[in-house]
């Protein structure tokens, strides 16, 4: 075997295994970012998911620098193929992408932190929910309570009695807590080949395969979670 044929079957192989790794990736990576978009709560944490995410992104840049370091080398002599730098391209394509859609996934997680604070940090408080949030994401949130709970202090709480100044006081039947409206409608595709039956206030609702249904988020939670349905 010759020169040329070792650097054809390393480019061949190179590709495929590439192309099977990243689509396998960026479609779970997809239906994670698009499950948390249009969720009205906070799911937990795709820790495993990010973490081999985080890993193929990292193996691949160091791919790319070792390839475009024996590109150099070998430009000269004429045995780098266009397609071996056309793939290079696509795979430094492919890493912007799958990172775009990482940031997505991670400030859309962000703004609900953001949005229910005291909600959230009384879970990331109890052991048994303490998957919901990464320990960047715990990190995060109760230091953003501390700059928030002085800004309000700073800016109008201490005029008023000490009564007044819980921001996550719940007497007198009116609740400080801002919490994830879970009656919220939302669209879901069933992707399980097994129907599911809901049931409603006064029929029951099959939802089949493909099938794409606009309904309440609470009614459907327990098999989001457990993917029998994806949300678009």
């Amino acid at each position: 075997m010759d020169i040329d044929d070792i650097l054809q079957e390393f480019e061949e192989s190179t590709a495929k295994q590439y192309q099977s790794t990243s689509a396998s990736i960026q479609q779970d990576l997809i239906t994670a970012m698009m499950n948390e978009r249009m969720s009205p709560e906070l799911l937990p944490y795709k820790t495993e998911l990010l973490n081999t995410v985080l890993t193929h992104i990292s193996n691949q840049q160091q791919f790319l620098l070792d390839s475009h370091e024996y590109g150099e080398i070998n430009s000269g002599n004429g045995i780098i193929s266009s397609d071996f730098k056309l793939q290079l391209m696509i795979i430094e394509t492919d890493i912007e992408r799958i990172s775009y859609i990482v940031k997505l996934y991670l400030r859309t997680r962000l703004s609900k932190l953001n949005k229910f604070t005291i909600f959230y940090i009384n879970i990331s408080n109890d052991d048994d929910d303490s998957e919901y949030l990464s320990q960047e994401e715990k990190d995060y949130i109760h230091k953003y309570y501390q700059l928030l709970t002085s800004l309000y202090n700073n800016c109008f709480l201490k005029k008023l009695p000490q009564i007044l100044t819980f921001l996550d006081d719940s007497s007198g039947g009116q609740n400080m807590i801002v919490e994830p409206d879970l009656n919220q409608f939302v669209f879901v595709k069933c992707i399980t080949k097994d129907p599911i039956f809901l049931q409603l206030e006064d029929e029951e609702l099959e939802l089949i395969e493909n099938g794409v249904y606009v309904i309440k988020y609470n009614l459907i939670k327990r098999y989001l979670e457990q993917g029998d349905l994806i949300l678009v």
